[in-house]
């Protein structure tokens, strides 16, 4: 059993639905793991891995933008303790 979740203009369209699920049916089907989990999921996460120079550039980006309006960015005691970590 899986929660779907997709446009209003997609659930409306029962032949939308239909290639959604069956999408979704032939992506765990080619898993080959047991839960299965679709690989164009696990490409895509593999993917969307972004470098640690990167993730300073963006944070810098967001802090200069949030300083040119005033506001002072916070992080969370979670982000903190995850910065300290040696891994």
């Amino acid at each position: 059993m899986a929660r779907i979740e997709a446009p209003e203009w997609v659930m409306s369209d029962s032949e939308m639905v239909a290639l959604v699920q069956a999408t979704i049916f032939d992506q765990c089907r080619r898993s080959k793991v047991y839960p299965a989990y679709p690989p164009a999921l696990q490409e895509a996460h593999e993917q969307a891995v972004i470098s640690t120079a990167e993730r300073r550039f963006v944070e810098t980006l967001v802090e200069r933008a949030l300083a040119r309006r005033g506001v002072v960015p916070t992080t969370s005691a979670k982000d903190r303790s995850k910065r300290r970590r040696a891994v």
